[in-house]
């Protein structure tokens, strides 16, 4: 999640990655939502546009990219390999948050949320 942030995050924007962690969920949010026009259906189908192309090369040639547009997918998959809840995938104020729920702590609504607002952004 950490790498895939990097790789796509908007580097126009001072804003850091932020990595939160609590009790029932880890949160990786970026600067930068979706890239030129990418629509959650084509990253969920493994598009991808790359925003920053020397940190993916760097990445890849470092072995922690196996290839382009595999992020979203890998997250999915690690999450059911390890019996966790579906992630959640939000863009929202020109960010992109992932969200990986503990399995200890199922969620209610299961479902991908992609322009929705988390709890600590509804204030």
């Amino acid at each position: 999640m950490i790498i895939n942030a990097h790789c796509h995050r908007n580097l126009l924007d001072e804003s850091c990655i932020q990595v939160a962690v609590y009790d029932e969920r880890l949160e990786v949010t970026s600067p930068g939502g979706l890239y030129n026009g990418l629509t959650y259906e084509e990253v969920m189908n493994g598009h991808s546009k790359i925003r920053n192309k020397g940190i993916a090369n760097i990445f890849s040639q470092m072995g922690l990219v196996e290839a382009w547009g595999s992020g979203i997918k890998r997250i999915f998959n690690a999450a059911e390999e390890y019996g966790l809840s579906k992630p959640r995938f939000q863009e929202f104020d020109n960010m992109f948050r992932v969200e990986l729920f503990r399995s200890s702590f199922p969620i209610t609504n299961g479902k991908e949320n992609i322009g929705g607002t988390s709890e600590k952004h509804r204030r």
